[in-house]
Order: C-alpha cells, then sequence, then structure tokens
C-alpha cells in the first residue's frame, strides 16, 4: 500500500471514513466529565472557556512530549521547530496550540533568553496554555484536539490507564485520524501525518477486499495489508 493508500497489488485505493460528529460532541463531553472528577474542577472549567475564546485550533502540540524526543533535557527549539512547521501548514495560517504544565513556564530552560522570548510570543499569539499544579497535561491537549477537530502532535501511545478510562471504540479511530508523530533525525525533525484512508477492512468497488494486520504502523515500519482480489474478465 503507498501512502495515498493505493493498493501495490490491485491497484484499488482504500478510502476514508467519515467519524459522526455527534460521535466527536459526545467524546469531547465524556473527556470534561473524566477530567472534572480526577482533577480540580475548577482548573479544567476555566481551561474550557479559555479555548472557547482562542478556539479553534488547526493543530494541538503536547508540549512535554515534543520537547523531549530524542533529546536529554527538554528543548525548547525542538518544540518551537514543531510549532513554526505547523504554523507553516496551517489553513487559517495561525500557530497551533501549546500545552505545557506551569513549571516548564517558569524557571530552568524557560528563563534562558531565547526560550523568554520564544514563550513571550506564544503567549502574545494566544497560542500557549499553561496546565496548573497537580492538573494532568493529558486530558488538557486530548480535549483540545478532539473538540476542535483537529491534528495532534505527539509520539505519546496513549494507551495507560487514563485513556483506558474512556473506554470507547471511538478513540482508537479519532486517534487514528488525527494524531501526528515526529522523529528526529540529524537532518530535523519530520512530521508524520495521519494516513488519508482508514485503517480498517475495506472492499473495493471492483470486489476487492483489503485487511491490515498488526505488522507495522506506518511510523517505524511500513503497515502490512492482505489483498484478497477476484479474478476479473478481461474485454
Amino acid at each position: 500500500m503507498d501512502e495515498k493508500g493505493v493498493c501495490n497489488s490491485c491497484s484499488d485505493k482504500l478510502v476514508c471514513i467519515d467519524i459522526d460528529p455527534r460521535e466527536t460532541e459526545d467524546f469531547a463531553s465524556s473527556l470534561v466529565d473524566l477530567a472534572t472528577k480526577r482533577g480540580v474542577k475548577a482548573n479544567f472549567l476555566k481551561y474550557k472557556e479559555w479555548l472557547q475564546k482562542h478556539g479553534p485550533f488547526d493543530a494541538v502540540v503536547d508540549g512535554a512530549n515534543v520537547s523531549l524526543v530524542k533529546q536529554r533535557a527538554f528543548s525548547f527549539k525542538q518544540l518551537n521547530n514543531v510549532v513554526k512547521q505547523l504554523h507553516q501548514i496551517s489553513p487559517s495560517k495561525r500557530l497551533p496550540l501549546i500545552i505545557l504544565h506551569r513549571s516548564r513556564v517558569t524557571g530552568g530552560p524557560a528563563e534562558h533568553p531565547i526560550n523568554k522570548k520564544i514563550l513571550e510570543f506564544w503567549k502574545n499569539s494566544g497560542a500557549i496554555y499553561s496546565t496548573p499544579a497537580g492538573s494532568n497535561d493529558d486530558w488538557y491537549w486530548l480535549y483540545a484536539a478532539v473538540s476542535c477537530n483537529c491534528l495532534l502532535v505527539t509520539n505519546d501511545e496513549m494507551r495507560d490507564h487514563l485513556f483506558q478510562l474512556l473506554g470507547t471504540s471511538f478513540f482508537p479511530r479519532w486517534k487514528e485520524k488525527h494524531q501526528v508523530r515526529m522523529s528526529v533525525t540529524t537532518n530535523g525533525v519530520t512530521l508524520h501525518m495521519p494516513p488519508p484512508y482508514s485503517i480498517v477492512i475495506q472492499e473495493s468497488e471492483n470486489g476487492s477486499w483489503h485487511v491490515p494486520t498488526n505488522v507495522g504502523d506506518d511510523f517505524e515500519a511500513p503497515r502490512q495489508w492482505l489483498c484478497a482480489t477476484r479474478h476479473r474478465q478481461r474485454d
């Protein structure tokens, strides 16, 4: 299967199956319920109001995760590189929303003059939200990405107990369409966009069946597909 979803065997193209907007709304509501029950309710509701005022965004960045990929210490430079890339491809030409814990924007690397300048620019652009002490960043960046129906940049696989609490088949399907992952080499940061097709069993109009396997994830290794094609009579 190539990057556009065209089968290398039968040449049929995979389709993208839309997610029901009502499912998205219900999922966002469930996130609010969980976040307010497992954290300080007032903090998250304040954030929700802030997001309604400053959103929607075209992308949300898990700041802590992005800044630490392949790094020994928190890197504002790497985070800023990702922000710049997202800004360049933004349909609305605006900065993405960066979610960072309050401890990351005060003290330590945040006090370096260059980093202070970066943070000030993000703040003036309404593009950063610092989560208060005791809050779990995960709920904040996930809720923003779901409610804005936008891209989410993180290498977090979102498999821990917090995400298992969501207990819905919607989440894996949403993640497949919205999560942007990144790789870092000596040449810099590369963003890996979601595939333009759905990773589910599909039957094409020509009668071919395509079945995704568990081998590969299209990020570290190409995903493998089984193609079952009916015999086609020649004219």
